[in-house]
């Protein structure tokens, strides 16, 4: 199978959560978990929040809320006095959203609905701000724009949009197999994702979706360790290109052995970039 001839997002694990099995849904979970621990995630999520411009007492929308790690962190922006809403379709990750919440304290102010990002049980205007974390990425043309809308929808005037997406091709590796790690970093772009450009596109989106005073910024998350989330990644990307046969058996073992390897010696290295992007709703 050659990639150029496979439309994008064919192999994407998350166009159908609801799909999942108890094991799949249970392995996302723990990487989602362990993602959020990552020191560059950490500061990714309050870089989402200081664009998000919340004060006490404001609302917000999180738009695929996952694990909840984002959500706790909105639910400490807007405070005892505010509200935080999170909307998530995976019914598994919906419910470890709900126990974070209340491990961390949040249950009186932060809910979590078990519901599509295309349409969101929010009344129009209400929200200060809306947010996606490495959700629009995972989404067809189509339901990624009626996402947009639906966030720019439930946003008041003024209030604002952010949306934080990585892009598949700034996936580098440091691998001794350079055209095999190409191959592999493609098919995570090309596959993996609704389309692995979505972080570049992300101020195009905002403009077509009538937002202004647009900003993006960048965040590259970087990993050294065999623990880490990127090493995890590398992983499963490796084992989902050999299974759907873009890598052989051997190649993806021969891979996979130099990865440990270098984990081994305590060489590991592997970032990506996240594109956060704003836009303000028209006053």
């Amino acid at each position: 199978m050659n990639n150029s001839e496979t439309p994008l997002g064919t192999h994407d694990a998350f166009k159908n959560t609801a799909a999942w099995n108890s094991e799949t849904s249970q392995m996302w979970v723990a990487a989602l978990n362990l993602r959020a621990t990552a020191t560059d995630q950490i500061a990714l999520r309050r870089q989402i929040v200081s664009l998000a411009n919340l004060k006490h007492g404001d609302s917000a929308i999180e738009v695929g809320c996952g694990t909840g790690a984002l959500l706790c962190d909105l639910a400490r922006a807007v405070g005892a006095s505010g509200q935080v809403i999170g909307v998530e379709p995976q019914t598994a990750l919906a419910e470890a959203a709900r126990q974070k919440i209340t491990a961390e304290g949040f249950s009186e102010i932060a809910a979590v609905k078990n519901e599509s990002a295309e349409y969101l049980s929010v009344e129009s205007e209400t929200a200060a701000a809306c947010l996606a974390q490495t959700v629009l990425i995972h989404l067809p043309e189509q339901l990624l724009q009626n996402a947009l809308a639906e966030m720019a929808r439930v946003v008041r005037r003024g209030g604002r949009v952010v949306s934080c997406d990585q892009d598949g091709d700034t996936w580098t590796i440091d691998h001794p197999d350079r055209e095999l790690t190409r191959r592999i970093v493609r098919f995570n772009s090309d596959q993996r994702y609704a389309d692995g450009w979505t972080g570049r596109r992300l101020r195009r989106l905002f403009r077509v979706a009538g937002l202004r005073q647009i900003e993006v910024q960048t965040l590259v998350h970087a990993d050294t360790e065999k623990s880490s989330y990127l090493f995890g990644m590398a992983e499963r990307i490796a084992n989902a290109a050999m299974e759907v046969g873009e890598i052989s058996q051997e190649e993806n073992a021969k891979w996979l052995t130099q990865l440990n390897a270098q984990a081994v010696a305590g060489n590991f290295f592997s970032s990506i970039n996240y594109y956060i992007c704003v836009g303000v709703r028209d006053l």
